[in-house]
């Protein structure tokens, strides 16, 4: 036998000793879709290439933008969620701190959102989960709905949470 012949004998001896895929059972890659054609880069007109704006970059909003600085007292063992109120595409920057917390760990904390629910269904999209590290970030709303964060204090002591706020935004009662 000729050194390729046998080569290739070993490898389909090899795959069918191993388990791989036989004649019968091999199925063809999924077709790949084409990537999307990447937008030319515009010529350069006096030093500068101008592009068009793109969706997303700019929210124009009918009031003025609101800021807010939140003390939310979270008792020893207890958990609560504050809320906001905002609409697809309005934006906040936040700051989030947990005062007298002695470990990081002791504190879930999920930033999330939701719609409300038609016919008993609803969307849900968590942003962030942290065990109480401070975090602090620019977050843009993916829909008109409820968007905040549900805080469990696990340790044995109270934690201050405080939230600072800077965006286009509702201010919802905090809810055990």
């Amino acid at each position: 036998m000729k050194p390729i012949a046998a080569a290739i004998s070993a490898a389909c001896l090899l795959l069918s000793a191993c388990g791989g895929p036989s004649a019968e059972t091999a199925r063809p890659a999924p077709a790949v879709e084409p990537a999307a054609a990447t937008p030319p880069v515009p010529e350069a007109v006096k030093g500068w290439r101008e592009y068009p704006l793109r969706d997303g970059v700019v929210s124009i909003q009918p009031a003025r933008w609101r800021t807010d600085v939140i003390d939310i007292p979270v008792p020893a063992g207890k958990g609560l969620e504050y809320k906001l109120t905002m609409k697809k595409g309005q934006g906040v920057v936040y700051n989030v701190s947990y005062g007298t917390l002695e470990h990081p760990g002791l504190m879930e904390v999920e930033f999330h959102g939701h719609t409300e629910k038609v016919d008993g269904v609803g969307d849900l999209m968590f942003y962030s989960k942290t065990g109480g590290s401070p975090e602090s970030g620019v977050f843009t709303a993916p829909w008109d709905g409820i968007h905040g964060w549900w805080l469990n204090n696990l340790s044995a002591n109270d934690v201050t949470v405080r939230l600072e706020l800077a965006g286009f935004y509702e201010l919802e009662a905090p809810k055990p």
